[in-house]
């Protein structure tokens, strides 16, 4: 006969061995203390056998398989029958990610974690552009201000100095850091410029039209009048364009100057005639003789 040993505390199932015979009663068996005759039940995979209340009954048995925190998804194990995964704090389904969340008997993604996700790359890929562009302009905010760099290197100080506000403002607008617009880099100071100074080139031909080898008459005071008018017009004029394309405002936005008017004679003075008598009269004698 089967005997059936359990455990004194928890009545947990602990073996089973063939039953000894007792010495001074024949044909009965020797039922140890915390053991029964009782047939155990058929278990399942997830289930061990507990003697409670002169009965046995199958409780949760979770020993040796995988599970998972509910608060942090690290796998963990029970190692004592009779609870169920839950009663632990713990679940058999594994974490999809870290965006997600054991909610209500199951993982769900949490809004929350999401959102520093997204807010974290965002703002990774602003420091990643800042960075760049700080770097762009390192060491050049004195020079700048000095006016020691040329006209490309102040076109790139401005344009990375224009973009760096650019990426703040795309930072600081509505929807971010769900919807967020990043700005161009600036473009090359020959793509920049091409239009710019291609009318600038265009205005200046035209100027030296009226200049070019002319330079030693003007100094030497031999040119006549209209030629003298018009260098000294169109070099002014020229000066005003090479101005025009060193300000703050080049290549996106030049002003450029007024043509000089076309040059104008001056008025041929009109003779005075003395008045004539009519009909033969004597003029009048207009002296005055003493008194």
């Amino acid at each position: 006969m089967l005997i059936h040993q359990y455990d004194a505390e928890t009545g947990a199932y602990i073996s089973s061995r063939l039953a000894d015979a007792d010495p001074l009663n024949f044909g009965r068996w020797l039922v140890p203390a915390f053991s029964t005759i009782d047939e155990l039940p058929a278990r399942t995979p997830l289930s061990w056998p507990f003697y409670l209340d002169g009965a046995w009954k199958l409780l949760p048995d979770y020993r040796g398989r995988i599970l998972y925190r509910q608060d942090n998804g690290t796998p963990a194990e029970i190692l004592v029958a009779g609870t169920t995964p839950a009663e632990n704090g713990l679940t058999e389904t594994p974490r999809p990610s870290d965006e997600y969340v054991f909610r209500d008997g199951a993982w769900a993604i949490d809004p929350a974690i999401v959102a520093q996700r997204v807010r974290a790359a965002a703002m990774a890929e602003f420091d990643l552009r800042m960075t760049h562009a700080r770097t762009m302009n390192a060491g050049k905010a004195d020079a700048y201000a000095a006016g020691l760099l040329s006209r490309e290197e102040a076109y790139y100080f401005r344009a990375w100095s224009a973009y760096q506000l650019d990426l703040v403002r795309a930072i600081q607008r509505e929807g971010f850091p769900d919807t967020v617009s990043w700005p161009d880099e600036p473009a090359s100071f020959e793509v920049a410029s091409a239009p710019a100074m291609a009318e600038y080139d265009a205005r200046m031909t035209k100027a030296k039209t009226f200049t070019d080898g002319k330079a030693e008459a003007y100094a030497a005071n031999e040119l006549v009048a209209e030629d003298y008018y018009n260098y000294q017009a169109w070099s002014a004029y020229q000066e005003l364009l090479t101005r025009a394309i060193d300000r703050e405002t080049f290549p996106h936005a030049v002003v450029w100057p007024d043509e000089p008017a076309p040059y104008t004679p001056p008025l041929a003075p009109i003779p005075v005639n003395p008045i004539e008598p009519k009909d033969g009269a004597t003029p009048a004698d207009t002296s005055t003789e003493p008194a």
